[in-house]
């Protein structure tokens, strides 16, 4: 059950690094919306049936939208959290010994 919570919380927060797209503009708009870009795909997609023009237009409007918002407000740089050691028991040491000799 636990298992079946945290697969459907992880496809909630689709990225993805694999270069399966044209230009990445629906990818880079998805993760800014926090959405699957298959839904932007599709809505392209649709509109490509009735007015192909428009569909252009529109797939370049949303790239210089996603170009601005990625100028205008980076992403935040996350550090890595700093490594602590751990002292290992006594008794740990002892078994490395035996084991040793």
């Amino acid at each position: 059950m636990l298992n079946a919570k945290n697969n459907a919380h992880e496809a909630g927060d689709y990225q993805s690094n694999e270069p399966d797209s044209l230009f990445g503009i629906c990818q880079a708009a998805g993760e800014d919306l926090h959405i699957s870009p298959f839904f932007l795909r599709v809505g392209l997609i649709s509109v490509l049936f009735f007015n192909p023009l428009l569909m252009v237009g529109a797939y370049v409007g949303l790239g210089l939208v996603v170009g601005a918002s990625r100028v205008l407000f980076p992403k935040p740089q996350v550090e890595a959290p700093a490594q602590v050691a751990v002292e290992q028991p006594a008794q740990f040491h002892r078994e490395r010994e035996l084991i040793a000799a």
